[in-house]
C-alpha cells in the first residue's frame, strides 16, 4: 500500500503555502478582513518587511467573544453558508481559511473589542495552536499581530525576498485597497517611520494621490456592467490597477488589452462593477486571478467605453472648475524636424512625427505595425505648416489617438493654464 492520509498538521502547512507565500500576502488578507468588517480607519504596521512584525488595527466592528478562539481554526467562516453563496460573494474573504493559514506559519496575536461589548478578547496563536486567551482593555475594532513569520518552517522562509523588496510589495498593495476604497483612512508605518498616509477622501482626490493629477475619465454604464476608467498618461513608468466589484484582482488579458490601447507609460485604474455570478473569484486559493463569464463581451464594452471621448478633458478636482474648451488648431512649428508643436485647445501638444504617421497608417491602411514602421514618416524631415495641419486632422479621426502600434506614447501635452501659472499670469 503506498497511499497515507496526511495528519492535519501536514495538511494545515501545505494549505498555509499556498495562501501564505510572502509578507504581503498576511497583509492583503487581513486588510480585507477589516474591511469587510466595515473599518473606516486600518493601520498597517511592518518590521523587517513584514518578516519579524506585522500589526494591522482596525477601527471595525470587532470579533465577538464567542467567536475569538475560532476565527484561526481552519474553514472558519462567518460570509458563506452554502456552496450557492459562491455564487453570490460581496464581502472579500469567504473562504475561512486566511487566518488559519497565517496562525499555522507564525506566532500571532488577536485582540479584538465586539462593538456591542464593553470590553475586548485576546488569544495568542503559535503553530496554529491555542495559547492563551483573556480579557483586555481597547476601544472598538481587531488588531491582528504576526510575528516571526515561517519561524516553524525555515526552509521557506529562506525564499523571502530582501526587507525592501517585501516592503515595496506592501506598499503597492496598500495602495490598490486605497485606490478601491476611498473613504478608508489608509496608513503604513514601517520600521517605526510611516511611509504612507491616505486620509479619507473622495474617490477623484484618492485617484489624484495615487494616480497623480491631470487624469483622464471615461464611464459606461448599462443595465448589468458599469466601467470606469481613470487614465494618466506620459509618465516615466506606467502601471495597471484592475479593480473588479471592488476587489483588486490580475487578469492577464485585461491588463494586455489596457496596455495595448492606452500605451506603457501610462497609469490605468479601472474598475468593473458585474452581477456576482458573472465573476468568478475562486479560481486559486489567493483570490487575486478572476475569470470572466464572458471576457469577449467585455473586452468589447472596454473598447467602446475607451472611445466615448474623442479629447476628454483633463480632470484638476478641487482646484478649478473646467472651462468652455476651444478645439481649435493652430499650428505654432517642428523641433529638430522631429517633433510637431500645435495648440489644440487649451493644451500644446508635442506630437512625435513617426509614431504620429505610423499610427495614421496602421488605422488607415490597415497593415500591420512593422509594414506601417516600414512606410512611415521618419525623423529628419521638414514639414510645412499645411503638412502639419494635415497630419493633425488625421490624428483627430483615428481610433485611438494617443500610442503607437507598438504601445509608445505619440504625443506630450501640457495646459496653457499651466504655462501662464509658471509665468505668474491668469488663464
Amino acid at each position: 500500500m503506498f497511499v497515507e492520509i496526511l495528519p492535519p498538521q501536514v495538511r494545515s502547512r501545505i494549505a498555509a503555502g499556498e495562501v501564505i507565500s510572502s509578507p504581503s500576502d498576511i497583509v492583503k488578507e487581513l486588510v480585507e478582513n477589516s474591511l469587510d468588517a466595515k473599518a473606516t480607519r486600518i493601520e498597517i504596521e511592518i518590521s523587517k518587511g513584514g518578516k519579524r512584525l506585522i500589526v494591522v488595527r482596525d477601527n471595525g466592528e470587532g470579533i465577538h467573544p464567542e467567536d475569538i478562539d475560532k476565527v484561526f481554526l481552519e474553514g472558519a467562516t462567518s460570509k458563506i453558508r452554502s456552496e450557492e453563496d459562491l455564487l453570490k460573494l460581496t464581502t472579500y474573504g469567504f473562504r475561512g481559511e486566511a487566518l488559519h493559514s497565517i496562525a499555522s506559519v507564525s506566532r500571532m496575536k488577536i485582540k479584538s473589542r465586539y462593538f456591542q461589548q464593553k470590553e475586548g478578547w485576546q488569544v495568542e496563536v503559535e503553530a496554529g495552536l491555542l495559547k492563551q486567551k483573556e480579557k483586555t482593555g481597547m476601544p472598538v475594532g481587531t488588531e491582528v499581530e504576526v510575528r516571526d513569520l515561517f519561524f516553524n518552517l525555515p526552509v521557506r522562509r529562506k525564499f523571502l525576498r530582501r526587507e525592501d523588496t517585501e516592503r515595496n510589495k506592501i506598499r503597492d498593495l496598500i495602495k490598490e485597497y486605497a485606490l478601491v476604497s476611498s473613504a478608508v483612512e489608509f496608513k503604513l508605518i514601517s520600521n517605526g517611520k510611516e511611509i504612507l498616509f491616505f486620509p479619507a477622501s473622495e474617490k477623484e482626490e484618492r485617484i489624484k494621490q495615487i494616480l497623480g493629477e491631470n487624469f483622464e475619465v471615461y464611464e459606461r454604464k448599462d443595465n448589468t456592467v458599469w466601467i470606469k476608467i481613470y487614465i494618466r498618461r506620459n509618465i516615466p513608468q506606467g502601471r495597471v490597477y484592475i479593480f473588479v466589484n471592488s476587489r483588486p484582482v490580475k487578469n492577464r488579458n485585461l491588463k494586455e488589452f489596457l496596455r495595448k490601447v492606452v500605451g506603457f507609460k501610462t497609469a490605468v485604474a479601472l474598475f468593473i462593477e458585474v452581477p456576482p455570478f458573472a465573476v468568478d473569484f475562486n479560481i486559486h486559493p489567493k483570490k487575486r486571478e478572476v475569470k470572466f463569464i464572458n471576457e469577449r463581451k467585455l473586452l468589447s464594452l472596454l473598447r467602446e467605453t475607451l472611445k466615448g471621448k474623442k479629447d476628454p478633458f483633463v480632470t484638476n478636482y478641487l482646484l478649478t472648475v473646467p472651462k468652455a474648451y476651444r478645439f481649435t488648431l493652430k499650428v505654432l512649428g517642428q523641433i529638430s524636424e522631429t517633433i510637431l508643436v500645435v495648440q489644440y485647445g487649451d493644451y500644446i501638444y508635442f506630437f512625435d512625427q513617426h509614431l504620429l504617421s505610423e499610427r495614421i497608417n496602421y488605422e488607415k491602411g490597415k497593415m500591420s505595425a512593422d509594414k506601417a514602421c516600414k512606410i512611415s514618416l521618419k525623423s529628419g524631415v521638414e514639414l510645412s505648416p499645411d503638412a502639419i495641419r494635415e497630419m493633425i486632422k488625421e490624428w483627430e479621426s483615428l481610433e485611438n489617438p494617443h500610442v503607437c502600434p507598438h504601445g509608445r506614447p505619440i504625443y506630450y501635452r501640457i495646459a496653457l493654464s499651466e504655462v501662464y501659472n509658471k509665468l505668474g499670469r491668469s488663464f
